[in-house]
């Protein structure tokens, strides 16, 4: 296909200078978005710093291709042309705030050498090319360093960040830290947040790879939390998170090292001076457009390095290094102050915020429908067709004859409010508690048999065998019971008339217990349905329980429209959940629907206030027992992504929880230790 000659002359024109234009505008993006996204979970961000991170490569890649068949011997461009070489090396070099878009990008990292050895020739084939013209010389081959130390800089961070880099250098770590990270963990309050989280995070990184921290360390550390409030955890462990994926996806690592700060200062120093050759140097001959695209390029990278230099002076990981100086203590602490006093007046943001995904069966059975009398396979129909029509996660009914597959909508993600946190982290610290006084339990079982204590004649065994329940089991009958538990109000519809009469306000707010335990019940039943392979680990057998789940579904709204032939069309999933607690329970055919009922039926003749507080904890019990037991890589996969929540109880669990097992090997050692020299000596007095 020919193309008009008017096209190809704008091509010739415009080509070139256009993509480095875009490229560099491309880096402006990453530097920003690279920040946000270690606390942000905008989709809208995301989808931006992906295409950007993307194009950034190819686009450099690709312009510096063009330069070398832009060269022509004749002409005074050259030497201008050869000039935008090195920026092109120096965009591929990346931002500090991100080298990573996944995990995955990390274990490339021969492949991003090898490509810099390519572009290094190609660049300094066309500089070459440029010659016997010098005008330009001197900030070409200044720009060029800076360039490569840049790109190598990206390339040993994403070395440094693979799986096997990152476990070796933890095994080859010293088995003892510097004295000062004791102090740090031991001080935790002010300015120490920073020490305390970056010695913690020192201890604790074999977590991030699946490996066991060494339990001499490690547990001596954890057992900080125990004195802890719940706000100071949160925001310690936050810290914790910012330290991962510094190091993991961006270049923190490396900057915040002694060669890593005289390069940086080498970098700052020549781009200065590469300005001042250009300003200097006599434009004759140059095109005019090219000049000006020039200083666009020029003072761009005066401010990208700025910025990186500003970022690199406010990190947390130059606070931490300022506070570990030992020559001129007092000077570094004061300047640390300094920082962090502007640093808090003017970045007003948390360590880490993260949402809720959330997913409610009966709501999403019930939606926008239209309940109707008519007999069962056509409601199946109805239902499946409902669920064909939203986006989801798809399954398939087996059982049926027309073989159909059909999908779940999710609800809003809710924002994860400190309230919402403090609860779990002060559950996890009573669980802790519990273990130093020696209890084994479960505190969700605990908090079960209270339901015994105020209902002497409930047998417990029953509540032992929901217990024992699999993990996607316990989820499916607690979210059932929870949600019927939630809509119903004694005023209005009391179950049984003996029952003991509990004052409500129609108009009252739901109390805290009630919004955590919705919330809770949501996001788990999310979790174990959308994002099977997270709680993978957990064992049971997820998409036989969504099946499950779904006829359950259809067997309660056909008994409740069967039942109850005056249940208003259009009915509220409060009208529902009522009709459903009240419609008696039939033994003929039992499903865990059942069994959630008579949970919720019992569940209902306790004290409101008692009620939602032992729901609350069977949910945060549910939650721990969740996080503890998911593989590291799926959080560290997240941590790019602003955080999971289940990340955040993921790594809290294994702080708090973890010195249970780690405690208890380090007993087992010194006995062992014991046993050992006792009988190391008998075997001398036998030799």
């Amino acid at each position: 296909m020919n193309f008009p000659e008017k096209y190809k002359q704008l091509w010739s024109d415009w080509g070139i200078r256009a993509l480095i234009l875009l490229s560099q505008s491309i880096q402006i993006i990453l530097i920003f978005l690279g920040r946000l996204r270690k606390t942000s979970t905008s989709k809208w961000i995301q989808m931006l710093l992906w295409s950007s991170y993307l194009l950034a490569d190819r686009v450099a890649d690709f312009v510096l291709g063009q330069l070398s068949n832009a060269m022509d011997d004749s002409s005074s461009s050259n030497a201008i042309i050869a000039f935008w070489a090195p920026f092109l090396i120096l965009h591929l070099g990346g931002p500090d705030t991100i080298t990573a878009y996944s995990m995955e990008d990390n274990e490339l990292w021969p492949r991003h050498l090898v490509v810099l050895i390519y572009d290094i020739i190609i660049a300094l084939y066309v500089i070459v090319r440029s010659l016997p013209t010098t005008r330009l010389l001197a900030p070409t081959i200044l720009m060029f360093l800076v360039a490569i130390i840049k790109y190598a800089e990206r390339s040993y961070s994403l070395y440094k960040a693979s799986t096997e880099r990152f476990r070796s250098s933890i095994e080859s770590s010293p088995r003892k830290p510097p004295i000062n990270i004791y102090l740090a963990i031991s001080n935790t309050v002010g300015l120490n947040d920073l020490n305390g989280a970056f010695g913690l995070y020192s201890v604790s990184k074999p977590l991030f790879v699946g490996l066991y921290p060494r339990a001499e360390l490690y547990s001596a550390a954890s057992h900080f939390f125990e004195d802890m409030t719940a706000k100071d955890i949160l925001k310690v462990t936050g810290m914790e998170f910012s330290y991962a994926y510094d190091e993991l996806y961006t270049k923190a690592a490396v900057n915040h090292s002694r060669v890593g700060y005289v390069l940086r200062t080498i970098c700052s120093i020549c781009i200065m001076l590469t300005f001042s050759f250009f300003v200097l140097v006599p434009k004759d001959g140059f095109h005019k457009l090219d000049v000006a695209i020039t200083y666009v390029l020029l003072m761009a990278s005066i401010f990208l390095d700025t910025m990186s230099n500003i970022m690199l002076m406010f990190s947390n990981w130059m606070m931490v290094t300022l506070l570990n100086v030992k020559k001129l203590r007092n000077f570094s602490k004061l300047l640390v102050e300094h920082i962090f006093r502007i640093k808090r007046v003017w970045l007003k943001r948390k360590y880490w915020l993260g949402e809720m995904p959330q997913l409610n069966l009966i709501n999403d059975c019930l939606k926008n429908s239209t309940l109707n009398k008519a007999p069962r396979r056509s409601l199946m129909g109805w239902i499946k067709e409902k669920l064909n029509s939203v986006q989801g996660t798809k399954s398939y009914l087996s059982d049926y004859n027309d073989y159909k597959a059909f999908t779940l909508h999710t609800l809003q993600p809710i924002i994860v409010t400190e309230e919402l946190q403090d609860i779990i982290t002060t559950y996890a610290q009573r669980r802790f508690l519990e273990y130093l006084k020696g209890s084994s339990e479960p505190t969700s079982l605990l908090a079960l048999q209270e339901v015994t204590t105020a209902l002497n004649w409930v047998d417990p065994s029953f509540l032992k065998h929901i217990s024992e329940l699999s993990f996607d089991q316990q989820v499916l009958v607690w979210h059932i019971s929870t949600e019927l538990c939630f809509h119903w109000k004694s005023d209005l519809h009391p179950l049984y008339s003996h029952q003991i009469e509990i004052e409500v306000e129609e108009n009252k707010a739901r109390s805290s217990e009630m919004e955590v335990c919705k919330y809770l019940s949501n996001y788990l039943m999310y979790m174990v349905l959308m994002r099977p392979e997270t709680m993978s680990t957990m064992g049971g057998s997820s998409p036989l329980l969504f099946k499950r789940v779904c006829d359950d579904m259809v067997q309660l709204i056909c008994r409740s429209v069967d039942n109850n032939h005056s249940l208003m069309q259009n009915a509220t999933i409060e009208e529902v959940c009522r009709e459903m607690l009240t419609t008696p329970i039939e033994w003929k055919d039992p499903s865990f629907y059942d069994i959630a009922l008579v949970l919720a039926h019992m569940m209902l003749l306790i004290n409101n206030e008692k009620r939602w507080q032992i729901m609350t904890m069977v949910w945060a019990d549910l939650l721990i027992q969740g996080a503890k037991n998911t593989k590291a890589i799926t959080h560290v996969k997240q941590l790019n992504k602003g955080g999971d929540f289940l990340t955040f109880i993921w790594f809290l669990t294994k702080h708090i929880l973890m010195a249970e097992g780690l405690d208890i090997r380090i007993y087992k050692m010194e006995n062992l230790i014991d046993k050992a020299e006792e009988l190391f000596s008998k075997i001398k007095e036998h030799l």
